[in-house]
């Protein structure tokens, strides 16, 4: 009754005179001011709605969010005054609306001091006509482009087409032509001399006369001494001051680019000479790139073929020789022949040879990309995935036997996984094999990353045992490649040779590693696999016990002698629906990350660098081990950080960058990952981190709600005694605040403020830290089910002497008093039947 006399006295006190009567209540002026007042504040709130809508649509895009919100305040409360004119005709409760219009005239100062501290950015937004000048810049841009490109692909026909002699005039003209400069020149090294020779020179619009000149201290020779490109985009003479051939030609800017051979030598130099700034540095040594290779392959033809006309000329002197002294020289002519034709008959070995390779490299690349798409691989069918292992790599690298061997725990005995001999095109297994009884060609296997044998009969003479495994098949050489699996050797694969010395290739080896890569891989989806179904069975398991938990509940309810026991089922039941929850949802993103990503995982990280893949594992460490729940304040927070930290290392797309790291958990020293940042394809790499940041979360989540679920089970078998059966250990209260924070995320990221205000200072304490966070799991949940998920949630935890206060307040409805002496009993709920079971707070209070 109180308050109900406080509400009137508020809203419709009777000191004061309404309204109306100012207006003689005439019907026709009462209903003026009515409707009048009325259509005013439905537009007023019509105002926000819309705004609203449109920040909905915008979402991030909206640069000026706060002006927003103020402005829409101010709007609603205006609205609410023409509301509260309509109620004072009737009802005078002026104070009441004295109060909003001071409110609303707070907001309004509020508003127009945050538009004025926004006005100088407001008249910094570039106009239409600023926009449209922009836009033309850049289609400007895309033309010179578009016209480089052509400039480049008219180059490459011109000189695709040319050889020999003309090749090289044609190379400067048309560089020259397309990069606009003064000067092109290509020169070829005279031997190992500080000299170079010109193939050709293009100077001031035509051809020149070639010469010979000595390169030292000149930026040619910083080219040739270092082997590398060199750009002076300017001021070249003041760098080489004491050249006068610089002066001479009235260089401005230099490029250069050296010519390597195959050994990585330097044979030449391709380089420009312009008597004004290059334009385009960027643009111009891609180009240069181009063209250096062009020329290095012709200087190179050029050479052989100089090479091959000398050979020709000293055979025709031979035969020469040989015709004037027949008789005499007979003998030195037949050796010369021999000898001519060994050379020949080496270098057509040695193409065939290399095409021999390429075609094996082939081979094994498409057998590699056949398996990386075998689904056994991925499914978890580890017997199936090592029996297609097994015959890809006997098909494709000719060895009669190739087997996978796995250690036991202590490495004291190998055993065979499987066995492929090509000659039956069957599978086995192999007996096991002691590792005491092998020789060092096999323990080495620990020691090195990939161990051969090229002749076995090495160690055929001193062990036994390997005499009876590899005699029958007559094996003379052996590769054995290890199987790295979460950072320890668990096996290997072994090729076995039959009947010559193998001398194993490079490529045989690296395909070799390769197989063990997909073997680990294999090995890695078995055990996932595994883990997925334990992880099934045991959620069988707690729904089961849920289910007959329920059902006791039931039973003891009824039961009036029963309603202790009644209380506990009841909260067993109470308290294991929460886990389960926790599991059935992490468990779900578990799902929804490989279902999306399975296929793409493999061709991601093929496609990575070795340098993106460090800096891609280096981010899931960092998320791993700094991850932590943050508040809607302090995500903006680290979010503004994070856009004004890669503003300052120039990296683009700064917002949506700066929305991944802050998701993966990376919240500063970002130097180490500015490679990864500058990356072209740095948003596809960081989405991925970010999704594997959620699984590892999920997995964390999943691993919590698990052992509460099990303790709670276990709780269960002490018939109803609430007592703890462990002991106590130190635990941080804020740790376990976090983590029902992070269960009910869910919940709360759709319309809950969640306001923490944490001492970070308080101290460790001995606990019972799993019963602790079922009091916040229950009042937490209380809290957003009574304001109906939308609102805000303020917990506190502050250490009051030797005491830590904990205090958890949601914006809902308040609890009546009359109800208050009812909430820690057992079953009392204001909740409609079937919504809850009324012991909450009857846990929290025990």
């Amino acid at each position: 009754m109180k308050m109900w006399e406080l509400l009137k006295t508020i809203f419709s006190p009777t000191q004061y005179m309404p309204h109306g009567s100012c207006y003689l209540w005439q019907t026709s002026l009462v209903w003026l001011h009515l409707l009048s007042d009325l259509l005013i504040a439905i537009a007023y709130f019509s105002i926000p709605t819309m705004l609203l809508y449109f920040l909905y649509k915008r979402k991030n895009e909206v640069p000026f969010l706060g002006v927003f919100i103020l402005f829409g305040a101010f709007i609603i409360l205006c609205g609410f005054g023409h509301l509260l004119e309509v109620w004072t005709l009737w009802h005078p409760a002026y104070w009441f609306s004295g109060v909003e219009q001071a409110l609303t005239a707070l907001v309004s100062c509020c508003t127009a001091l945050q538009m004025a501290t926004l006005l100088p950015k407001f008249l910094a937004l570039k106009t239409p006509e600023q926009l449209e000048a922009v836009n033309r810049e850049l289609q400007h841009q895309i033309v010179e482009r578009q016209q480089a490109e052509q400039i480049l692909q008219n180059i490459v026909v011109a000189t695709s087409s040319v050889t020999g002699e003309e090749f090289f005039p044609a190379l400067v003209e048309n560089l020259a032509k397309a990069l606009d400069v003064t000067y092109v020149i290509v020169s070829e090294r005279i031997k190992d001399s500080f000299e170079l020779k010109t193939l050709a020179i293009w100077g001031e619009g035509k051809i020149r006369d070639n010469i010979e000149y000595n390169f030292l201290n000149l930026p040619c020779g910083s080219v040739i001494n270092e082997e590398e490109l060199f750009c002076y985009p300017q001021k070249i003479q003041e760098i080489f001051p004491d050249k006068t051939i610089l002066q001479n030609m009235k260089a401005e800017s230099y490029l250069g680019m050296p010519l390597l051979d195959e050994n990585q030598q330097v044979i030449g130099v391709l380089y420009v000479v312009s008597n004004k700034i290059l334009a385009d540095p960027e643009s111009a040594i891609a180009m240069m790139k181009v063209f250096a290779t062009r020329a290095t392959s012709e200087l190179l033809r050029q050479r052989a073929e100089i090479a091959r006309r000398q050979a020709y000329d000293e055979l025709e002197i031979r035969v020469q020789k040989a015709t004037e002294g027949l008789h005499l020289r007979t003998a030195e002519l037949v050796e010369a022949n021999t000898v001519l034709e060994k050379e020949i008959k080496e270098k057509v070995a040695a193409g065939l040879a290399i095409q021999a390779r390429e075609n094996r490299l082939k081979k094994q690349q498409t057998g590699l990309l056949k398996l990386a798409k075998s689904k056994n691989l991925y499914e978890g069918n580890l017997q199936a995935a090592l029996q297609e292992i097994t015959e890809l790599a006997s098909n494709i690298l000719n060895v009669e036997k190739t087997s996978v061997w796995f250690y036991n725990e202590d490495k004291s005995e190998l055993k065979c996984a499987d066995l492929y001999e090509i000659s039956t095109t069957q599978h086995s297994q192999e007996n096991s094999l002691f590792t005491g009884e092998i020789s060092l060609l096999y323990q080495n296997v620990n020691d090195r990353d990939i161990n051969l044998e090229d002749n076995i009969d090495n160690h055929l003479n001193t062990q036994e045992k390997l005499v009876d495994y590899f005699s029958p098949i007559s094996v003379s050489s052996t590769l054995n490649i290890p199987i790295n699996f979460k950072g320890q050797i668990t096996g290997f694969i072994c090729l076995d040779n039959k009947g010559y010395y193998r001398n194993w290739e490079v490529e045989e080896q690296n395909f070799g590693s390769y197989l063990a890569y997909m073997t680990a891989l294999a090995m890695e989806s078995r055990d996932r696999l595994q883990a997925e179904l334990n992880l099934r069975q045991k959620n069988q398991e707690l729904a089961t016990t849920l289910e007959q938990l329920q059902t006791a509940q039931q039973e003891l309810i009824q039961s009036e002698k029963m309603v202790a026991l009644g209380q506990l089922v009841a909260g067993v039941a109470h308290e294991i629906n929460t886990p389960l929850g926790a599991i059935n949802s992490s468990i779900n993103s578990i799902a929804n990350f490989w279902e999306t990503y399975l296929e793409k995982l493999p061709i991601f990280f093929k496609e990575l660098s070795p340098e993106r893949q460090e800096d891609f594992f280096g981010l899931l460490k960092k998320s791993n081990s700094g991850r932590i729940s943050l508040s809607t304040r302090e995500q903006r927070q680290i979010k503004r950080n994070l856009v004004s930290q890669l503003k300052t290392h120039l990296v683009e797309r700064g917002t949506t960058i700066a929305n991944y790291l802050l998701g993966i958990g990376v919240y500063d020293n970002l130097e180490e990952f500015l490679p990864l940042l500058r990356d072209s394809n740095s948003e596809e790499i960081l989405k991925i981190a970010y999704q594997f940041a959620n699984v590892q979360t999920s997995s964390k989540t999943i691993r919590t709600a698990a052992e509460r679920a099990a303790k709670v089970v276990f709780a269960l078998k002490t018939y109803a005694r609430y007592d703890s059966t462990g002991e106590k250990i130190k635990a941080n209260i804020l740790e376990g605040i976090e983590t029902v924070l992070t269960l009910y995320h869910n919940k709360i990221k759709h319309g809950v403020e969640v306001i923490k205000e944490f001492d970070n200072s308080l101290p460790l304490i001995q606990c019972y830290p799993d019963e602790l966070n079922q009091v916040w799991t229950n009042l937490i949940h209380n809290a957003l089910q009574a304001m109906e998920y939308h609102g805000s949630l303020t917990i506190q935890a502050t250490q009051s002497d030797a005491d830590i206060k904990v205090s958890i307040t949601d914006s809902g409805q308040g609890i009546q008093p009359e109800i208050m002496s009812k909430i820690f009993q057992p079953f009392f709920t204001t909740k409609p039947r079937g919504e809850g079971s009324g012991l909450g707070l009857d846990i929290v209070k025990k």
